[in-house]
């Protein structure tokens, strides 16, 4: 399955969870489509619900580079220095929610919304990204030890 991390064994005492870019890109496809069927399910079989805001889809390809560029900084960072892992997971998920707010700030001026459907369609986006980029970032995070 997508979702599962690959084990690597090193020694009999430690083995490392290692989600390599490879299938850090094949799970992000797979969740972008899975991501974006749910409205588009709702936008072709319901057309008279209005569910969807305004330059929805603006937005979800906007969080798709968010969260890809994100993950590719910090995943990059994690490499470099196991020491660094937590540190970099942290900020990953402080520098999102930094840009989701300027970006949902952005929005909000530029376009006239309806206040629960905006707030609907965000956090459905903004939830369901960071969840993803957490769990891929936490394949990576540190070598676990098994006893």
């Amino acid at each position: 399955m997508c979702f599962r991390c690959f084990f690597v064994n090193l020694s009999d005492y430690q083995t490392v969870k290692i989600m390599s870019i490879y299938r850090f890109f094949t799970c992000f496809i797979l969740f972008t489509f899975f991501l974006a069927g749910i409205p588009l399910i709702f936008q072709i079989f319901y057309p008279g619900l209005t569910l969807l805001i305004p330059k929805f889809w603006a937005l979800f390809w906007i969080f798709q580079i968010l969260t890809l560029s994100i993950y590719l900084i910090a995943s990059w960072r994690m490499r470099i220095s196991e020491k660094a892992s937590g540190q970099a997971l942290l900020g990953s998920v402080g520098i999102k929610l930094l840009f989701c707010m300027i970006i949902a700030f952005g929005y909000i001026y530029a376009n006239p919304v309806d206040p629960l459907r905006f707030i609907i369609n965000f956090f459905y986006l903004y939830i369901f990204h960071t969840v993803f980029e957490i769990y891929c970032l936490l394949c990576n995070l540190r070598n676990q030890k098994i006893n």
